[in-house]
């Protein structure tokens, strides 16, 4: 059985990305709450959203790390 080849670049990028929309709502949380003084739940979701994505992106970036150290071993 072959091996599916994983992109630990492309999962770093993942990580990143999210990481940057996660930041984004909470500066956009921040704005409402504190400078405009209304209460808006849509940052909520899109942290909450990215947030579980972060995760899963950080755990597929672990296990092609993890094959392709496997990889260069043999």
């Amino acid at each position: 059985m072959k091996k599916e080849k994983m992109y630990p670049r492309f999962w770093l990028f993942a990580i990143y990305f999210t990481g940057f929309w996660i930041l984004y709502g909470f500066f956009i949380l921040f704005q409402d709450v504190v400078i405009e003084d209304h209460f808006d739940s849509q940052p909520i979701y899109l942290i909450g959203g990215m947030t579980i994505m972060l995760a899963r992106s950080v755990q597929e970036f672990k296990k092609s790390k993890r094959q392709e150290g496997e990889i260069s071993q043999k």
